[in-house]
């Protein structure tokens, strides 16, 4: 079934291979001036020489509202370099400089203001870059570009910029070290380019170059040129950074106690494309706790991963099927070493990764409760055509001690673009662990069409019931119970005057697959049940959905959306029909009070009670800022289950505040604080709470000072079928870092 997909799509589609991208720079080039004197100063104002011999270019046409035409309000840039840096400049002009929308916020947070941002290709393979951005505040945005479209947030690099706004608009000067890209070594570059302008009271995007088929999201591949970039050099190879922290803790059943502790992170560039990272006791007291959300199913909730590690790089190892997924590395164990490989080889993009977990011991005889294992991963992944690739990866988790055990998952996987708009992806996979080694295999196969105005896929999938990953990866899965299905989406968005309208549909036809295990571990779990009359191991499970919205802009509503769906489930104690609907509405996030509502009906089935059930749950978002540099967030979230007669069984609240004051760019003040409160079957009432307080200070790039205090209350059994509210753990940590470069 899988090879006849393939060779079916592929042969539909093999016409299309035609239309790769096209060779030569083509018309959107702009030339770098060489900076053979002082380099400008990073102030903003654009006052230097270099500045007055660089080439300028303009011309800049809307991506929206007016697809096509000319902005409303022009944009000019120029480039220039030295052998260690590459310096942009733009002029942003705006014909009312006093309504230009400028919040300072947090690096990375730079949405709710004006902001001008660029593009690079610096390996010029036209499917990788960076993405720079800022405001007219000067806060910093970046971004790693990979798969053409595909977006790495959490990339950070080391570079300057500065704005200032005057009477034509707002200019912003950029510094960038050449050290953070990964580029060839020909001694003449030609590099991949092209900006982009949101001008958010407006509501309008403009481009200097991409207006393709493909939609607003920038592809590398579509990217204009710069030329003219002669004897560039990646400077420093050696990045040091110690850290060292101090502190205290106590919890329910200790005493206070003292902590101090020390590690180290180490990155080389081994070449200008390939990095390597090493890390010894890694810390990250200054990482947020996960924000809780209501989960009324039966698999455990996916939080991203935040600690800096492995944030940086975690793209190289994505694929279709999640089979490495970083949270899992020290969830139950200290991170006592780890090392980690990035980058390009010629044509090969590699991603080799190890950590071992445990705890620290000062003699052999002392014991831990904390997990022993080694995480390792290898990806490989070659570019082939003009922008497709394919690429294995091989994840292993193996537990010392005593009980030796192990968890290795494989897969190969493909990605085809397929001329402009047209992709198939996929992925065959496999899993191994003792005693399970057949049934253990998973492929899908997608099939996609994309551009501006609509977007269609078709895919097939299959998971066997012993394909199990989440040792080291992310699946939604049951043990030894599988699916195969088919599904199909589509979507049109066409303009609607200055608005957008948007709509999907989407359809999933599926089955379970079942193993004797299954049975009879669940009548082991549920004696007192027994299957229902409708159930048939060969029933068909069925989904179709539809949503419709708005898109507004210059308004105090942004977007509305509405969706409807209805589905057959088939459980082994219940077949039903399902229906859901529900709506959402945001409005304008350029307003100092920006509020997001949103609403759901929904039929479920109860996996406590192991019987169909009804769901309703209600969410608030909203942000509040009193000035430019103070932001509240309040998100919460309300919801109840219902049983077959109509009667709550089940209520769940989740709330969270977020307060950030920023000093300045680089220092701020954030307080967090998270209430949960649920109470499942009607039985007693669960609670959490956490508060949080953090002052950072960067005090140069990539150094910082942090100061924590973390305090976590839980509610405990006491006395007869009693519980009560006791402090869990209370912590406050004072962690300072300094980066060497070498």
């Amino acid at each position: 079934m899988l090879r006849f997909a393939i060779v079916l799509l592929l042969f539909i589609s093999y016409p299309i291979l035609l239309f790769a991208h096209p060779e030569g720079a083509g018309e959107h080039i702009v030339e770098a001036y060489r900076i053979e004197g002082e380099p400008p100063l990073i102030d903003g104002l654009l006052n230097d020489s270099v500045w007055q011999h660089a080439q300028p270019r303009k011309g800049f046409i809307q991506l929206e509202p007016t697809r096509g035409s000319p902005a409303t309000d022009d944009t000019e840039f120029r480039i220039a370099y030295d052998v260690h840096n590459i310096y942009i400049a733009f002029r942003c002009y705006d014909a009312e400089p006093d309504k230009i929308v400028n919040r300072m916020t947090r690096r990375g947070d730079v949405y709710a203001s004006d902001v001008i941002s660029f593009f690079l290709d610096p390996h010029h393979d036209h499917r990788t870059g960076y993405k720079f951005a800022t405001t007219p505040g000067g806060v910093q945005s970046d971004n790693y570009r990979y798969e053409d479209t595909q977006r790495d947030s959490n990339w950070k690099g080391i570079w300057w910029v500065e704005s200032s706004i005057d009477e034509l608009g707002w200019n912003a000067e950029f510094k960038i070290p050449f050290s953070n890209f990964r580029f060839t070594d020909k001694p003449t570059q030609i590099w991949g380019f092209d900006v982009e302008r949101a001008n958010r009271r407006k509501g309008e995007v403009t481009v200097w170059k991409q207006l393709t088929q493909a939609g607003v999201v920038t592809r590398m591949s579509d990217l204009g040129h710069i030329v003219g970039i002669q004897g560039i050099k990646t400077g420093k190879n050696f990045e040091i950074t110690p850290y060292l922290l101090g502190g205290a803790s106590s919890d329910t059943n200790t005493d206070l106690s003292r902590q101090l502790g020390t590690g180290l992170d180490i990155q080389y560039s081994v070449t200008s494309a390939l990095k390597a990272n090493v890390t010894f006791n890694p810390d990250f007291a200054q990482v947020e706790a996960d924000q809780l959300e209501i989960n009324l199913t039966r698999f455990p909730t996916r939080f991203p991963e935040k600690r800096p590690f492995f944030v940086e790089g975690n793209s190289f190892f994505e694929t279709p099927y999640d089979l490495m997924f970083s949270r899992r590395i020290g969830s139950r164990g200290n991170i006592l070493w780890g090392s980690k490989v990035t980058g390009k080889v010629g044509n090969y993009s590699i991603g080799v990764l190890g950590n071992q977990t445990g705890e620290f011991r000062f003699s052999e005889s002392s014991s831990s409760e904390k997990e022993a294992a080694w995480f390792s991963a290898i990806r490989v992944k070659r570019d082939i055509l003009k922008r497709s690739n394919v690429g294995i990866l091989f994840v292993n988790k193996e537990q010392g001690g005593s009980d030796r055990w192990h968890s290795r998952v494989g897969g190969i996987d493909m990605n085809l673009a397929l001329g402009k708009t047209y992709h198939l992806s996929g992925q065959y996979a496999g899993s191994f662990h003792p005693g399970e080694d057949s049934a253990n295999s998973a492929f899908t196969v997608d099939f996609a069409q994309r551009n501006y105005l609509w977007s269609s896929s078709i895919g097939l999938e299959r998971v066997a019931p012993h394909f199990e990953i989440n040792q080291t990866g992310y699946l939604r899965k049951e043990r030894n119970r599988g699916w195969q299905r088919a599904y199909m989406r589509a979507s049109y968005s066409p303009p609607w005057g200055t608005r957008q309208f948007f709509s999907g549909v989407s359809a999933r036809l599926s089955q379970s697959l079942y193993t004797p295990e299954y049975f009879a571990e669940w009548r082991e779990r549920n004696p007192e049940l027994s299957l229902s009359p409708e159930f048939d191991e060969d029933l068909l499970r069925w989904y179709v959905n539809a949503d419709v919205g708005m898109d507004f802009r210059e308004t105090l509503i942004d977007d509305i959306t509405a969706y409807y769906y209805r589905s057959r489930e088939v459980e082994l104690t219940e077949v039903f029909v399902a229906d859901g609907y529900g709506f959402m509405i945001d409005t304008n996030s350029t307003y100092p009070i920006a509020v997001g509502i949103g609403i759901d009906f929904s039929d479920y089935f109860n996996f406590g009670r192991q019987q169909a059930g009804k769901q309703r749950g209600i969410t608030f978002e909203s942000t509040v800022r009193p000035q430019s540099n103070f932001s509240i967030e309040l998100d919460s979230g309300y919801a109840q289950s219902l049983d077959l007669s109509g009667e709550i069984d089940g209520r769940f609240f989740v709330s969270s505040m977020r307060a950030t004051y920023l000093f300045t760019r680089e220092s701020f003040l954030r307080m967090f604080a998270q209430a949960n409160r649920e109470r499942r079957l009607s039985a007693e009432i669960h609670q959490t709470y956490l508060l949080s307080l953090l002052f950072g200070w960067e005090y140069s790039p990539k150094s910082h000072l942090f100061v924590a205090y973390n305090e976590a209350w839980g509610d405990t059994p006491v006395g007869a079928g009693g519980r009560e509210l006791q402090l869990e753990n209370r912590v406050i940590v004072v962690k300072v870092t300094y980066l060497y470069n070498l």
